[in-house]
């Protein structure tokens, strides 16, 4: 016997009786803040270690502590706000520039992309792992539509699909190449909306199979993959999917042409006073400007 909670933690995921994910994406905020303030020691403004592995710190430290989870869970408007306001933090830090830079190009001088596009790579990723595992091991790909085009035909009967999910009358299973129709009233099974994120992988023809992720263990029961279609190139679609919708949302101005790229700057290996520099180069905020220029033909300042 034991007494009911508010909160419930399984795998280390924070589990509400209304489903909330404030309390879960609050705890490991507090969780990535805490190792923010650690690894921060290591390279304070000036001096420190060099950016490109406060880059790799933020990369493959702070981020998943930070979305854990959110490949099931999503933040609401409130709480990703708050966790974009720690990321800017962490670009802030990255860079070395000044509190008064625009997010949106901070972010693209810090090579980490929103956190809110990150969020849905994440979640393309786990969608991908699920449509890629073999049907015959994985239950939640052998209840998916047989719709869903992949090496093995594998699926449960139709009636088995609703035992993840509590199929009310209102919910209707939805075909994986057919768009969601916009009706209020109609409801269709959340299991559905895992190959419908991944739509764009589709070849231009709709016809080629989703490979699996063992393919070496599975040679004997499987064929193989069509050519171009294995799944780290599958990964990789989805990072340049990343890459073209960042780019596609951020708003720079037009005196800055630097395109958005996940890869750190090549002058990200300098110290970090003289990285600073460069990057304030870049945003046309450099104390440059206000330098008297030493030739006496041209301009009084350094433009």
């Amino acid at each position: 016997m034991f007494r009911p909670k508010s909160e419930l933690r399984w795998l280390r995921l924070w589990f509400t009786p209304s489903l909330a994910t404030t309390p879960h994406f609050t705890k490991w905020l507090t969780k990535a803040q805490a190792a923010f303030m650690a690894i921060k020691l290591l390279s304070p403004p000036g001096m420190g270690l060099p950016p490109y592995l406060c880059h790799h710190f933020a990369v493959s430290l702070l981020f998943p502590i930070l979305s854990y989870g959110g490949d099931i869970f999503h933040p609401t408007v409130h709480m990703l706000r708050k966790l974009a306001v720690f990321c800017h933090k962490v670009q802030r830090w990255c860079t070395n520039c000044f509190s008064c830079t625009p997010t949106d190009i901070l972010a693209i001088e810090a090579c980490l992309p929103p956190l809110e596009l990150l969020l849905v790579y994440k979640r393309r990723l786990a969608n991908l792992r699920v449509l890629c595992s073999p049907p015959e091991i994985n239950p939640a790909m052998a209840r998916l539509a047989p719709s869903v085009h992949t090496l093995s035909l594998h699926r449960h009967s139709p009636d088995h699909r609703t035992l993840l999910v509590k199929n009310a009358g209102r919910r209707l299973p939805l075909p994986w190449l057919q768009p969601r129709p916009p009706t209020k009233n109609m409801a269709h099974l959340p299991l559905d909306a895992v190959p419908h994120l991944m739509l764009f992988l589709l070849a231009p023809d709709g016809l080629s199979p989703l490979p699996v992720t063992s393919q070496p263990l599975l040679a004997e029961s499987y064929p193989e993959p069509p050519e171009g279609h294995t799944y780290p190139q599958l990964r990789r679609r989805c990072r340049d999917r990343l890459r073209a919708e960042w780019k596609a949302s951020a708003p720079v101005p037009a005196r800055y042409p630097y395109p958005p790229s996940v890869k750190p700057h090549p002058f990200m290996g300098l110290n970090k006073f003289d990285m600073g520099r460069l990057h304030s180069m870049r945003l046309g905020n450099s104390c440059l400007r206000a330098h008297p220029s030493w030739d006496n033909d041209g301009p009084t300042t350094c433009p």
